[in-house]
């Protein structure tokens, strides 16, 4: 029997559709009031519907919806898109991305890159870091987008929108066998920043958590071979998740699922393999040198480390910070890996606090970069990535028409409403566990 709604479920449905909408389609990233009034929004709408416990299929639907209505414009938030479009551009007229700066190929006449374009580059003074997976991609999109920057954006999307149903069914049969409520799936699913960071924004780590959970997926039903594989083509997309590798050797020790992790590395080699020549090995070496080196943005550990720099050597120490934090994290992932399994921590948790700990040696942290948090938190029961997704949008508040200035002091509270979420909940844990 179908079940009747109030009139006030159907006016948040409104709120969260018509919030992501504009947010995707009318609001520009520098119309900072009306972002985040529209943000606040559809949040608040994200929340209470999660309430409707018995409206799976609708709102499912709604999620589905909401992400085909960003299909009508370029990315609001994000300039990365064209980068990619770029990337693909050289490719289908035969040339590798990794050759050459952008800048080089401005006057040698080649169907597709323009001045135009080049204009759109947030970074046209580097080396593209883009793998082979997403380089794939970014050729399919400008392939059939033929000079067309949204149809090759929207190629992506299409990827993208079936990389998220996807990760949305992995996430509702990973629940099951957790004996947890599938329902809990649509904390992800209609997650606001989930929703605009990968259909709208254009980002691959939308793809990136479907391999993840694909590869759990397998992992915890013993297929080795095929959870491999899957993770090798999570580390293939973004190189990233090689992270978790650590932990799942180790564990693997125990269970007997060691050569998920070799197959992993193995298949992340072949992903890399096409494009493997000297142009690529110099170029992600130069890009990953500039990522560690060079950017910087809302971090949290380097930028206490980046004042105290300030005041004692009177500038910023970033090329010794970056490799040190870099060494750190390392340090701390191994640390965690080998707790993990000690403490027999499920793989959702691990890879959880494991991303976790390496974002806060990060020295860059954008938006998207958190939202696989809130995947392992809903397989993990952690839900301080769910209030972080909420408390990060305010870094594209910095954005103005003469630039970008995200003020110290909004990066302070951001942390410290994480900080305090992540606290208080591992407080109530600790008290259940101390109960039982």
């Amino acid at each position: 029997m179908r079940k009747e709604h109030p009139l006030g479920f159907y006016s948040f449905v409104f709120v969260f559709s018509l919030a992501i909408f504009s947010i995707g389609n009318l609001i520009e990233r520098d119309q900072s009031v009306f972002l985040l009034l529209a943000y606040v929004s559809a949040f608040a709408a994200y929340l209470f519907l999660q309430k409707e416990k018995e409206s799976f299929r609708f709102l499912f639907g709604l999620g589905v919806f909401v992400r085909l209505s960003l299909f009508f414009s370029l990315p609001s938030l994000s300039d990365d898109v064209f980068r990619f479009i770029w990337d693909g551009t050289l490719l289908n007229n035969g040339i590798h991305p990794f050759d050459n700066l952008p800048g080089f190929y401005l006057d040698k006449d080649i169907p597709g890159i323009s001045q135009g374009l080049y204009n759109k580059l947030n970074s046209p003074n580097y080396f593209t870091i883009y793998p082979p997976i997403n380089q794939f991609i970014f050729w399919l999109g400008a392939t059939i987008g033929n000079g067309s920057w949204l149809i090759s954006t929207n190629i992506m999307r299409v990827i993208l929108l079936a990389a998220e149903i996807g990760a949305f069914w992995l996430m509702v049969q990973l629940l099951k066998k957790y004996n947890r409520s599938s329902n809990l799936a649509f904390w992800y699913f209609l997650n606001p920043l989930v929703i605009l960071e990968f259909v709208g924004n254009i980002h691959f780590e939308g793809l990136v958590i479907f391999f993840l959970l694909a590869g759990l997926y397998w992992f915890d039903n013993s297929r080795k071979l095929l959870s491999g594989s899957a993770f090798g083509l999570a580390i293939g997309t973004k190189l990233l998740p090689f992270i978790y590798m650590p932990f799942l050797f180790i564990y693997g020790l125990r269970n007997k699922k060691w050569m998920v992790s070799i197959i992993a590395g193995f298949i992340a080699i072949l992903t890399l393999l096409p494009m493997v020549n000297q142009s690529f090995i110099e170029g992600m070496q130069n890009s990953l040198n500039l990522y560690f080196q060079k950017f910087e943005f809302n971090a949290s550990f380097y930028y206490v480390a980046r004042e105290i720099g300030y005041w004692i050597y009177g500038y910023n120490k970033i090329a010794q910070i970056g490799p040190l934090l870099s060494v750190l994290a390392i340090v701390s992932i191994l640390g965690i890996s080998v707790v993990a399994v000690i403490k027999k921590w499920s793989v959702p948790k691990a890879f959880l606090f494991i991303l976790f700990c390496y974002l806060l040696f990060a020295t860059t942290i954008h938006p998207w970069y958190t939202v696989p948090l809130i995947a392992f938190g809903i397989l993990s029961g952690y839900y301080f990535p769910i209030v972080w997704s909420f408390i990060i949008f305010i870094t594209y508040l910095g954005y103005s028409s003469e630039g970008f200035h995200l003020p110290l002091s909004w990066v302070v509270i951001e942390y410290l409403v994480v900080a305090i979420a992540l606290i208080l909940e591992l407080k109530e844990k600790t008290l259940l566990i101390n109960k039982k």
